[in-house]
């Protein structure tokens, strides 16, 4: 063996950290449940928004001979039939409509209120990050649960007692606002910690150094990068919204029957699961899909925007 052969040579060489293109791609692929989530929220849309269009969805009426929780699962009636005879299947569809229109128009209305106090306090620091943590604090020091109930309540009341100033006020109303009003701090959280990373990063340096006013950094250099983070957060944030309108409308305090959510469903027939299981299980199920699917969908998007700061 001459000098030049010897393994000496082989442990100095470098070993190259550089990720194989082959395992670059298995991680950037989707997995079949993100695949699974987005034909199921594609699907489920697409019946909500066309309830009353499409053949295969009975309108929510009673059907003569059905009462009683009279058919199970089947191919008349795919989700079975109620106590009053009506198609589960088209009660769980036209919930969705109300479900997901609570659920998205809260967050929306969070973001929009906790994002703009979010943005204010991770950029400008200083007495401004004061007084809205202190905001922040207090607003998450309230248990939700409660505060919901009070709201609830009082809009209730305030409908009876000034039906011609308040009598838009309807439990949907009521429970989106108490809705966006628990999203508000959280919201508010996470907006303010991804503000104060990117308020150090280079571009924002550059930005400030050529002499760009505070209004075209947080709109041109800022917000911008934001969009992944709370894109990914709105995802997760519907699902969470979703359970949160679930739960209230099993104690009672979510939008008024006959008009059906996926909350007041499993709560109408809850009594009578050992005999009727469809009627309580089948919307159940409608639930877990979807808030299963905005979870893998949100999953994805902070994994691939590797957004850390999220789970504050």
């Amino acid at each position: 063996m001459t000098l030049t052969d010897t393994p000496s040579d082989t442990v100095d060489r470098p070993v190259s950290s550089e990720v194989p293109p082959a395992a670059k791609r298995q991680r950037g692929r989707p997995s079949w449940g993100l695949w699974i989530g987005v034909v199921w929220l594609v699907t489920l849309t697409f019946m909500a928004v066309f309830a009353d269009q499409l053949p295969f969805i009975r309108s929510t009426s009673r059907v003569k001979g059905a009462g009683n929780f009279a058919f199970g699962p089947g191919a008349e009636f795919w989700f079975g039939s109620d106590q009053l005879g009506r198609d589960v299947f088209a009660r769980c569809i036209y919930g969705a409509q109300i479900s997901l229109r609570i659920a998205v128009f809260s967050i929306l209305t969070g973001l929009l209120v906790g994002g703009s106090l979010g943005l204010a306090a991770g950029y400008f620091r200083g007495w401004v990050d004061r007084l809205v943590s202190t905001v922040i604090d207090v607003l998450l020091a309230f248990p939700a649960l409660i505060i919901a109930l009070l709201i609830v309540q009082r809009t209730d009341s305030l409908q009876v007692s000034y039906p011609d100033t308040f009598g838009w006020l309807s439990r949907t109303w009521a429970i989106t606002f108490v809705l966006a009003l628990l999203a508000i701090a959280p919201l508010a959280r996470i907006v303010r910690a991804q503000t104060m990373s990117l308020r150090e990063r280079e571009f924002v340096l550059a930005a400030r150094s050529l002499g760009a006013s505070n209004r075209r950094i947080l709109v041109r250099e800022i917000l911008p990068n934001l969009v992944p983070a709370m894109t990914s957060v709105l995802f997760i944030g519907v699902a969470v919204l979703l359970v949160a309108e679930g739960a209230l409308a099993f104690l009672g305090y979510s939008v008024k029957s006959p008009t059906p959510t996926w909350g007041l469903l499993v709560s109408e027939s809850r009594q009578r699961i050992a005999e009727a299981w469809w009627a309580t299980i089948m919307p159940c199920v409608m639930m877990f899909m979807t808030v299963l699917s905005f979870n893998l969908i949100g999953d994805r998007l902070a994994r691939r925007f590797d957004i850390r700061e999220a789970t504050l």
